[in-house]
Parts: C-alpha cells; structure tokens; sequence
C-alpha cells in the first residue's frame, strides 16, 4: 500500500487517537498514521460482541453452579485458559480444574490471591466475583 492510500476513516474505536501503519514511499516503507478504517472497526466490534457473549455464558454457568467464578472472570478481564496460566503462573490443566466448583472451594487464600491480583481486584473482591 502507498502511503498515500492509507485509509482515513475516522473509526470510533480510536476515540480520535491515530496509529502507525507501515505503507510504501518511493519503493521503500516508512510509517504513516491512520485514524481507523471501516473494515476494522467492524472486525473489531464483531470481536468484542462474540468476547461479550462468551461472557454472558460465562456468567450463566456460575450461577448455574456449573463453573466456578474463575471461568467468568477469566473472559470479563480478556484472558482465554492459556494467558490464564501465563498470568496467575498456575499450569493450564490446574486452571482448567479451578473452574470446577467443588474444586474451586477447596483452593487456599494463597491460591485464591494469585487469581484475584492476576484479575487486579481484592481478595473479597475476587471472592464475590466482581
């Protein structure tokens, strides 16, 4: 792409800020800006509405008893299983086994503190699933 030709499409995801994209002058790259284009705005809300959705999910099968608060944590702060992991330094099995609910209640305040600094909240704040 020239850089002439980078789109200019004022998308509301930037909220008016800019980014850099890498477009060709003369046969060799240099870095222009772009305020968003329309395509990816739309990719971008799509994206979101299926991450709120899983969310949702999420929510209903803590209230259905059926996964622990860590599963809809886990989608509310944008984690999937394995940054899950990464984050809280737990193997990705181990926090496949806290989403259980019966495991989940047997987990120690140091285990329990490792997911709640990971999600940024308090420890009662993790504990009630905020």
């Amino acid at each position: 792409m020239d850089i002439k030709d980078i789109p200019q499409d004022n998308s509301k995801i930037f909220n008016g800020e800019r980014k850099v994209i890498y477009a060709t002058r003369n046969g060799k790259f240099e870095a222009g800006k772009s305020n968003g284009w329309a395509e990816e705005e739309f990719a971008t809300q799509q994206a979101v509405q299926a991450l709120d959705e899983l969310t949702e999910q999420a929510l209903q099968a803590v209230k259905n008893g059926e996964k622990s608060v860590i599963y809809y944590l886990m989608y509310k702060y944008r984690f999937d299983e394995t940054s899950l992991a990464q984050a809280t330094g737990f193997w990705k099995w181990q926090v496949r086994r806290h989403f259980r609910p019966e495991v989940f209640a047997r987990l120690g305040e140091k285990a329990l503190g490792r997911y709640a600094e990971t999600f940024g909240l308090s420890l009662e704040e993790f504990k009630n699933g905020r």
